[in-house]
């Protein structure tokens, strides 16, 4: 018992009083509630501050809670032809699902779901309207525990006419379980119309998890997409506790700002008579591809192109058979064959070493161990003869042509190739160009580069080179867009023609263009003159014009050597015409690749109707002015310089031809350094801008440079210029374009208008 009661005694030795203990815990649970009010206070104040706890946006949850947001899709632009015919323009599509579910009935028990006694109606109706497989559509119906089903890529993309076909076939059978969503697609209402220019696009999911917006794919629509597509708007709402949407209480957190309009250089009657004639020519030769493109000579305007196999833009028929999504006009690369000739030609009357009396043996050429021969003498055709230069020409030899070559020298002919500007890309604009190859290293190459081998160009080359015969010696880049429209601003970029050099004198260019007409017009060497004809294959009303055919093995893919095969169906037949003869107004380059059969009389049935079509045409295209769809446009919209310092000038280039601004890059290497214009200035339509990127090689063509390019490019380079005549625009240079730049310290420029 003595030890309980001393555990107890120490128990109870330090005991208080009721009142100080009640006192004592009050001052705990003082301090407590200051900790805990402080512990609110800290907390509170991180909250107003960063709205965030927890790891979650406390200001996101209010907001979603008491308000809601909604896309407005912003339009993509119009394109349109030069004279405003739609190409392509928004529309709506359909994609299409059934629904399985047994517990979608209406209110007084009707099955509103796909019957299983229905499958057959239902796989026919779909088959015969979107041409699915019957089989699949029938798999897709018998799946199980799905409440909805679709039908993969054909079931999407379903123009409104096929929708109400399909909702009038499902009704006649008394079938209710088919239904539509909508999304936003686009309409090609010209159907096959220079499909792999314009292109397509395609559905992409937006950021809200809710909405589709249209982005290009191929072609122009992807090309141009940053212009076409605009950018969509947000709408705020606010909603009551139970999620209703208040009325009146819509703001704009984002405006929505439309898409541009395209105005391209084609003329719709011009392109659909092309792609009439074209499916002509198509359907004799059979060719694995074909092409064919018309310009005007005065503006480097692309007015139709058009390739085969191709595309209904609009049904989308056609699409599944395409295996090269390539564009014939920019993305193929080839050797060009004899057409080439038409700029050795020039180059060497330019030269001042054409001597068209000048007499050689057709036997064989040989340049160091290779001996070259004429195209009949390979075929068998001719055991060799004689032919003056004058007849080289119009009998396509490839000796002759080499002969031009060897006395301009392979230096001084690689130096015209690189003024026409092969090997480069054009940077008309589109994405995706390639540029062919100029080998430069073998002495062998270079002479047969003369006539087309051993050389490879894009067709969008050939047809920048080709303008500065039909031109007076002027080369002008071709061009697909006239104007750019802005709905938001209501204002407008207008395109006009811009020269990219002068490869050639108009003296060279108007005799080459004579020499051109003796091809159709020589009954004795001509290549494209016809006895069944009586004259030129190639003409307009009886009047020949200026052409050029050509025929060119087809390198392997792997550089290996060429394709192999018997008669036509290995080679690569092409032809330039230009019209009249005299001052061309248009030129049209038409290739045909690896036909099963082959007539030069196929030429008649797309050359000659589409030329005479362009020629009655003539004064309704507006060539001599830019666009007057336009005219009403005042205001143009506002384009700045955007900061290209250390980016690629092809790339750059590419751009700013986009919005109708001329650039010129200045230099050798792939990095812009500076340019003539401050970054972040407005450039008008039509500006001419140098990219300068350094270690300049060569001086350039300033043919067509303005007065304050030319002292920007002194400037840059050091080099003194002294200015002859009056003008705003360079006419002529005292050093040629090509020529080593080391040492030089002066230059004359002639100026003109």
């Amino acid at each position: 018992m003595s030890k309980r009661r001393k555990i107890l005694a120490y128990a109870l030795s330090d005991r208080k009083g009721p009142r100080y203990n009640r006192k004592k815990v009050g001052l705990s649970l003082s301090v407590l509630a200051v900790f805990l009010f402080l512990v609110f206070l800290i907390n509170f104040a991180i909250i107003l501050i960063t709205g965030k706890k927890f790891g979650q946006d406390l200001r996101a949850l209010a907001a979603d809670r008491h308000q809601t947001t909604m896309t407005v899709q912003a339009r993509r632009g119009t394109i349109y032809d030069r004279n405003g015919t739609v190409i392509a323009e928004d529309s709506t599509t359909y994609s299409i699902y059934a629904i399985l579910s047994h517990e979608y009935v209406s209110a007084t028990g009707e099955k509103l779901y796909i019957q299983s006694e229905q499958f057959d109606d239902v796989a026919t109706i779909l088959s015969e309207n979107l041409g699915i497989e019957s089989d699949y559509i029938k798999e897709q119906l018998k799946k199980e525990n799905q409440y909805q089903v679709s039908f993969g890529a054909q079931g999407n993309n379903i123009s409104y006419g096929t929708k109400v076909a399909i909702e009038t076939a499902m009704a006649e059978k008394g079938i209710t379980g088919i239904g539509f969503t909508a999304s936003p697609g686009r309409l090609y209402p010209n159907g096959v119309f220079a499909s792999h220019l314009i292109g397509l696009t395609t559905l992409k999911d937006n950021d809200d998890g809710k909405t589709q917006s249209l982005i290009g794919s191929t072609g122009l629509e992807e090309s141009f997409d940053s212009i076409l597509s605009g950018t969509d708007g947000i709408i705020t709402y606010e909603k009551t506790a139970s999620g209703v949407i208040k009325p009146g209480t819509e703001s704009i957190t984002q405006k929505k700002v439309d898409g541009q309009d395209v105005y391209t250089t084609l003329s719709e009657p011009l392109q659909s008579y092309l792609e009439t004639n074209m499916d002509i020519f198509q359907s004799k030769a059979n060719g694995v591809l074909a092409s064919a493109t018309l310009v005007s000579a005065k503006t480097g305007e692309i007015l139709a192109t058009t390739q085969r196999p191709t595309f209904d833009s609009d049904t989308k028929e056609g699409v599944s058979d395409i295996k090269d999504w390539n564009s014939a006009l920019y993305q193929t690369q080839y050797e060009p064959g004899s057409t080439m000739k038409v700029m050795t030609l020039a180059s060497a009357i330019d030269n001042e070493t054409f001597d068209p009396t000048y007499t050689y043996s057709t036997s064989g050429y040989t340049v160091i161990d290779t001996t070259i021969n004429d195209w009949d003498i390979n075929m068998g055709l001719s055991t060799g003869g004689y032919l003056n230069l004058a007849q080289a020409f119009a009998h396509s030899s490839n000796i002759g042509m080499v002969i031009l070559e060897q006395n301009m020298g392979d230096e001084t002919w690689l130096k015209y190739l690189s003024q026409f500007d092969f090997g480069l890309p054009t940077r008309f604009g589109m994405l995706h160009e390639t540029f062919g190859l100029v080998n430069s290293d073998n002495k062998v190459t270079t002479a047969m580069s003369a006539f087309g081998q051993g050389i490879s160009v894009t067709q969008i080359q050939m047809l920048k080179a080709f303008s500065s015969v039909a031109n007076e010696g002027e080369m002008l880049t071709p061009k697909v867009v006239s104007a750019l429209y802005d709905p938001n601003t209501d204002s407008a970029r207008k395109a006009q023609p811009e020269v990219s050099g002068k490869p050639i004198s108009a003296d060279a260019a108007n005799q080459t263009l004579q020499y051109m007409v003796t091809v159709g017009t020589d009954p004795y060497v001509g290549t494209l003159y016809s006895g069944a004809v009586g004259g030129s294959v190639i003409q307009v009303n009886g009047v020949p014009a200026a052409v050029k055919s050509g025929t060119a093995e087809i390198a392997k893919a792997d550089g290996s050597g060429y394709i192999e095969g018997s008669g036509s169906n290995s080679l690569l037949y092409s032809v330039v015409a230009m019209y009249p003869s005299e001052d061309p107004d248009f030129y049209m380059y038409v290739t045909m690749q690896q036909p099963e059969t082959w007539d030069i009389l196929f030429w008649m049935d797309v050359v000659n109707p589409v030329l005479s079509q362009a020629m009655l045409l003539k004064d309704t295209l507006g060539l001599t002015e830019p666009t007057t769809i336009l005219d009403n446009v005042s205001d143009e919209t506002a384009y700045k310089l955007p900061n290209v310092i250390d980016l690629a000038p092809g790339n750059v280039s590419a751009e700013l031809r986009q919005h109708l601004v001329q650039p010129i890059v200045v230099g050798s290497t792939n990095e812009i350094k500076d340019t003539s214009v401050k970054i972040g200035s407005n450039l008008t339509a039509n500006q001419q801008v140098l990219l300068w990127t350094g270690d300049l090689k060569k001086v350039p063509d300033m043919y067509g440079w303005t007065k304050e390019n030319v002292e920007k490019f002194a400037e840059w380079t050091g080099i003194e210029v002294v200015y002859k005549g009056e003008g705003s625009r360079v006419a002529n240079q005292s050093v040629k374009a090509e020529k080593a730049i080391d040492n030089l310290k002066k230059i004359t420029i002639t100026l003109g208008d």
